[in-house]
Formats: structure tokens, C-alpha cells, sequence
């Protein structure tokens, strides 16, 4: 009989939840019917299970697109019982990247992570969600990637390039030897770490890049994958490549944190010097709150010092991107060439103003192949959009720049790889629609470097 009873009370209150759950849904999607977005697959799934199949063929954003380029700028769409909002509207984008104090980046998305094992946190100069800690890293940090500091490690810069294009280049049989163009750039680019002073004068970067860019390949690999649905994230759980990253992944962070032992030591008896970027790591760190402990501080350090292993890479995956499309398009790449051979690298103007062409080829690469694909933003307060739509305290809404940069109201041809669109420079396009390293406060410190680097 108590057992019974038990039962009963045990169901009862399983039903009670249940029922509540059933009238809290029912009510949230009352609440957003009318905003405009695609129709829920189903009651408790909303349109996840749309996303997680376009998300295993690589065409997650391809279907965003369609769904904006249906039902408006601004949509609503449901991953399972949560609204989660949308927007190709530049004036909304304007708005989420401009009102830092309104819409707020988020650190409830598991890419800085690789199942629990730390790889950049929420507290890199790139990363960081606090808004005070993000001011002081900024301020000090910048000025390691102006045009002004950069026209000064220009040369450096260009040694460690061309050096690290002769060391590479040695195994290599022109005609001959296949080359993987994704891992040839990414060890390249991690060899020009060097110059930007983690070498300390003994090679310990460059002549470990190939060791570096296994690790990054491997982080990059899998980390967007914990996007997928549960079952494919335990089954990759189990993937002995994943394991093998994970442990590639903490070898890479004690190197990081070898790295920065000498770093300080250097930093205390020779003071910070301005070309060494792990020197405006500590400055900046040094700076940030003083009652964080010493154990938190390191580590917000070593999140700094595996970030920029990591965005370095951005630049490789830009130019085997660029190289692909050149096989592909020869009067861009005959045009291209032509300029190439003419260039004087005698410093950075000189480079700027005669690889103009190259530089377009570039911009139009960002624009169709952007190694950012979105943003992400939290709202902190309940926010009328201009269309008249509300998002809710603590609403998710995005942005894509997949969807952005191929808009057929911001872009003649948006689908077309036509590198002279960018001739007038930004004169032409439309504010807050061409977004390859963000704008607004949060605009990527490190484009003008980028930019170099890659040229």
C-alpha cells in the first residue's frame, strides 16, 4: 500500500512538472508568434533538428540565409524550447556591437574548451566577456598592433616569412610533391610566431611549428563539433584522435607555460620591451584587478598566450582559401601575379601601395570565406529593435557574416568572386555589413598584422 501511495505522489508531481513545462512553452511561444522566423519542426524541438542536419553537411549558415532571405532581416527561430533570434539588419548590428553596456558577448558557448580540458577560457584579450578586464587588456594591448608599431617590425616580420618559406620549401618538389595547403600556411604562420617574440632568441617556436599547427589543426577540428547533437558529442567522446588532441592540447599550454616563466623573468630584469608580445600580455595582466590571486592571474596569462597560437591560424586558413580559389580564377590570378612580381617589400608602405590588387583579392576572400563566421550577443535588459520587434532580457541573438557578405541587398553579384568590388576601398559598402574582423569597440585588435602577414 505505501508503495502504492508512493507511486502515486512520485506521478503525480511527474505530471504536475510535466504539465507546467507544457503551459511554460505554450505560453513562450504565444509570446514570440508573432515575430517572423521559420515554422517550429515540433512542439518541444523547435527547429533543432533542422539545424543539427545542416550542421553536419557544412550548410548550418546556407540555411540561416534562406530563412532571413524568406521571412525578413530579423528572425526567430527555436532551438528546442528557447527563442534564439537572428539579424542581417546593419542598424541592429550597428546596435550589438556599438551598445557594449546593452548587449553583452557571452561565455555559455563551449568553444573555448575541449570537453573540459581549458584551451583559451572566457578571459583572453579576444575572449573576455568582463567588460572592465576587457577595457584594461584592450588599452594595452593595441598598440602592439598599429600600423606605426608595425611599420617598425616590419622587417623582422618579413625575415621570419621568408624564412620559414625556405625551411618548408625544402622538401618540396615543384610538380611533384602534394602539398595540403591548410597545414602548409598554418606551420608557416606558426613558424612567424617567432618574430613576434616567442622565439627568445633559441628557435623554440619556429622550429616546433609543425608540432604547434598539429595541435591547432586538432583544436580546430573537433571543438566545433561539440555543437552536434548529444549523441555524435559522446560517440566523438570516445574518438581516440580526440583523446590524442586533448592531450596534444595540455602539452601545447605547458609549452605556453615555459614560454612565460622566462617571459617574466625577462619582463622583471629587462622591463617590457615593445616589439615582444608576450611582454603586453603581462603588462596587461598586471593591470587587471589586483584582488584576483596569483594562480588566476597565471592563468588568465597562459588563455592570452594560447590565443594567439590559435588566431594566427586565421591567416593561414585565408590565404589556402585564397590559393584554391586562384587555381580557379586565372585573370584574377594572372593580375595577381603581375603585381606580385613588380612589389617592393623594401618596407610596409612601399608593400601597401604596390600590392593594392592583392590586397583586394584578400578583402574579397574575407568577404566569401570569413574565418569569423558570427557573433553572438546577450541582451542585459529587455531591447525594441528599430523593426519593432522585442528581445527579452537575456535573449540571444546573432549575426553571420556568411549571411552578411553574401546579402543580395548589400552585395551586386554576392555570390561572384570579384575582387575589384573592394577598388574604392569601404567607400561603396554599406556600414556594418562587411564584418571579417568584427567593428565597434570589439573591432579585431589584430587585423593591420593580419593583413601584413598575409600579403
Amino acid at each position: 500500500y505505501q508503495r502504492r501511495v508512493r507511486g502515486g505522489i512520485i506521478g503525480s508531481v511527474s505530471l504536475a512538472w510535466f504539465l507546467a513545462n507544457v503551459k511554460t512553452t505554450y505560453d513562450t511561444h504565444c509570446t514570440y508568434a508573432d515575430h517572423p522566423g521559420p515554422k517550429r519542426v515540433s512542439f518541444w524541438t523547435g527547429n533543432y533538428s533542422q539545424m543539427v542536419a545542416a550542421q553536419s553537411t557544412n550548410t548550418l549558415f546556407d540555411l540561416f540565409r534562406g530563412w532571413i532571405l524568406e521571412h525578413g532581416d530579423t528572425i526567430c527561430f527555436w532551438r528546442n524550447t528557447a527563442p534564439k533570434w537572428i539579424t542581417s539588419d546593419p542598424d541592429v548590428i550597428r546596435a550589438m556591437l556599438t551598445e557594449i553596456t546593452i548587449f553583452k558577448k557571452t561565455d555559455a558557448i563551449p568553444n573555448r574548451t575541449l570537453f573540459g580540458q581549458r584551451i583559451t577560457g572566457t578571459s583572453s584579450f579576444l575572449t573576455v566577456t568582463d567588460g572592465q578586464m576587457w577595457a584594461t587588456k584592450r588599452k594595452i594591448m593595441s598598440p602592439y598592433f598599429t600600423k606605426i608599431h608595425l611599420t617598425d617590425m616590419f622587417e623582422n616580420c618579413h625575415d621570419y616569412i621568408r624564412r620559414g618559406m625556405e625551411s618548408m620549401m625544402t622538401d618540396v618538389k615543384l610538380g611533384e610533391t602534394n602539398v595540403d595547403l591548410v597545414w602548409f600556411y598554418g606551420e608557416l604562420f606558426q613558424f612567424f610566431l617567432g618574430s613576434l617574440g616567442f622565439d627568445m632568441g633559441t628557435g623554440l617556436v619556429s622550429e616546433n611549428a609543425k608540432f604547434h599547427n598539429k595541435v591547432i589543426q586538432g583544436i580546430l577540428k573537433w571543438v566545433p563539433l561539440q555543437f552536434g547533437a548529444t549523441w555524435q558529442v559522446a560517440k566523438m567522446r570516445f574518438d581516440p584522435e580526440v583523446n590524442e588532441t586533448i592531450s596534444l592540447i595540455v602539452k601545447l599550454r605547458n609549452i605556453c607555460g615555459q614560454i612565460l616563466k622566462k617571459k617574466l623573468i625577462e619582463y622583471e630584469e629587462e622591463g617590457a620591451k615593445p616589439d615582444d608580445i608576450a611582454h603586453h600580455v603581462i603588462s596587461s595582466n598586471k593591470k587587471v584587478d589586483v584582488n584576483k590571486g596569483v594562480n588566476e592571474i597565471w592563468t588568465y596569462m597562459m588563455d592570452d598566450m594560447m590565443t594567439i597560437f590559435l588566431v594566427i591560424d586565421n591567416m593561414a586558413k585565408t590565404l589556402s582559401i585564397m590559393m584554391v580559389r586562384l587555381m580557379r580564377e586565372k585573370r584574377v590570378y594572372d593580375k595577381l601575379c603581375e603585381e606580385v612580381r613588380k612589389a617592393d617589400l623594401t618596407n610596409l608602405q612601399t608593400m601597401d601601395k604596390s600590392l593594392r590588387y592583392t590586397e583586394m583579392v584578400i578583402l574579397e576572400i574575407l568577404r566569401l570565406h570569413p574565418t569569423l563566421m558570427r557573433g553572438i550577443r546577450v541582451t542585459n535588459e529587455e531591447v525594441k529593435l528599430n523593426n519593432g520587434l522585442t528581445i527579452p532580457k537575456k535573449g540571444m541573438i546573432f549575426f553571420g557574416q556568411l549571411i552578411l557578405h553574401k546579402h543580395p541587398n548589400y552585395w551586386k553579384n554576392p555570390l561572384e568572386f570579384w575582387p575589384e568590388r573592394f577598388e574604392s576601398g569601404s567607400k561603396n559598402i554599406t556600414p556594418f555589413t562587411y564584418l571579417p574582423f568584427v567593428a565597434g569597440p570589439r573591432v579585431c585588435m589584430g587585423k593591420h598584422l593580419a593583413m601584413m602577414s598575409m600579403k
